[in-house]
């Protein structure tokens, strides 16, 4: 059985986006026992190509691995419903029960999620600056919180000498030192979190992109019995992204444009540039990022969220001002962190300026419609993977009608 949420009145915008109007919900049932397990993904998302490779479902089901970026199947399952499926971020979800759960409240601010505090900041001691990407407010923070004992373990990503992300247990600051830096290729980073080891009473901290961060609140408010140390997550920081790259492309491409030269640093500039610096064997090469747009995964195209919605704390960059993060406070916990790590001296913040708040909100608007678009080309809004009222689709729509693409 599925519902539609669809209102008495079609809309021009919903006509285009395939919507369907009626005059109330429409329940359907198949007569059929839905399968919620390793068929359903395979079928939905892996078959699909909407995998968004976050590691979800790794180190949960002995027929799922990861090789090169992509997690495979190594043979069927007959479970009729699986953590697999429940947890992964591009299975059906209902984002307002997710939203009640975590936030007490539907899904509805669709410009940016919820918010408490927005502002600028960066790391002040420099030994962050030499390493990481922008401000280093991540990393200050998870070293922060690892020394305090606020958590004692944190999941981060590090890359191996070929740019695959994976994830990583650490503890110190050596750790997150090698961490630090983007690759800008999605990676199993909750396979490290399923997989351990763990003790009973460790507190953890995990850093992850906006479908890591949907991950883990699915595993969070899942009815499923849980196998997961997902109750010792004390605090998610989540990580602005528009997209990522798909690893074994995006490395062939490298390799043409570059050679075999070691790459030490990755970076994209912010508008109106928009040009993809590599770092490899002492030179610096220039690539539009026009270039990687068909390298991007076809998950990424169909994701709503830009700015980890669903994390405690959520950090990118600020455009125009080099070496500070955007930071959003979402939650209690991450405002108590960011409290407690400038009062320690650890981050210094300054105001967003009104300029800076609005183009993050167009782009974050933009991210979202781009995403119903997409849908709409593939197979129609009303089959997507979330339940969302025809409502916020106008809402959507109506608020970036006239943006710039």
């Amino acid at each position: 059985m599925f519902v539609l949420f669809v209102s008495k009145k079609e809309s021009a915008a919903l006509s285009r986006l395939g919507g369907i109007a009626c005059n109330d919900k429409v329940r359907v049932s198949t007569g059929e026992k839905i399968n919620r397990g390793l068929k359903a993904l395979e079928e939905k998302v892996l078959g699909r190509a909407l995998c968004a490779a976050c590691g979800a479902c790794l180190s949960l089901c002995p027929y799922l691995r990861s090789y090169k970026g992509r997690v495979v199947k190594l043979d069927d399952c007959n479970l009729e419903e699986g953590r697999c499926f429940a947890y992964c971020p591009r299975t059906e979800v209902n984002l307002d029960e997710v939203y009640q759960k975590l936030f007490g409240k539907d899904y509805e601010e669709i410009e940016l999620g919820p918010v408490r505090k927005i502002m600028m900041a960066r790391a002040k001691d420099p030994i962050w600056a030499k390493k990481v990407q922008t401000g280093g407010v991540v990393s200050a923070l998870i070293d922060f919180a690892l020394r305090e004992s606020i958590f004692q373990a944190a999941v981060l990503t590090p890359r191996d000498g070929d740019l695959l992300p994976q994830g990583k247990i650490i503890k110190g600051r050596k750790e997150i030192l090698r961490c630090a830096g983007s690759s800008y290729v999605s990676g199993p980073t909750l396979e490290a979190l399923n997989k351990g080891p763990w003790k009973e009473k460790d507190q953890i901290g995990i850093v992850g992109l906006p479908c890591q961060v949907l991950a883990l609140a699915r595993m969070k408010t899942s009815k499923l019995e849980k196998k997961t140390p997902i109750d010792q997550v004390s605090l998610v920081i989540g990580l602005f992204c528009t997209w990522a790259l798909d690893y074994k492309p995006f490395i062939a491409f490298l390799h043409q444009r570059v050679g075999s030269r070691s790459i030490k640093k990755l970076n994209i500039t912010p508008p109106p540039e928009r040009i993809l610096e590599v770092t490899a064997g002492g030179t610096l090469y220039q690539i539009p990022v026009d270039d990687i747009r068909p390298l991007i995964r076809p998950s990424c195209r169909v994701c709503l969220d830009m700015t980890a919605e669903l994390s405690d704390i959520s950090v990118g960059t600020v455009e125009g001002k080099e070496g500070w993060n955007t930071v959003i406070v979402r939650t209690p916990k991450g405002e108590d962190l960011l409290t407690r790590a400038k009062k320690a001296g650890v981050i210094e913040i300054r105001p967003l300026t009104k300029n800076n708040l609005s183009h993050l909100k167009e782009a974050s608007l933009l991210k979202k419609r781009r995403a119903l678009d997409a849908l709409h080309e593939k197979e129609g809004i009303e089959k997507n993977y979330f339940t969302l009222s025809d409502n916020l689709i106008k809402r959507i729509i109506s608020e970036t009608e006239g943006i710039p693409s």
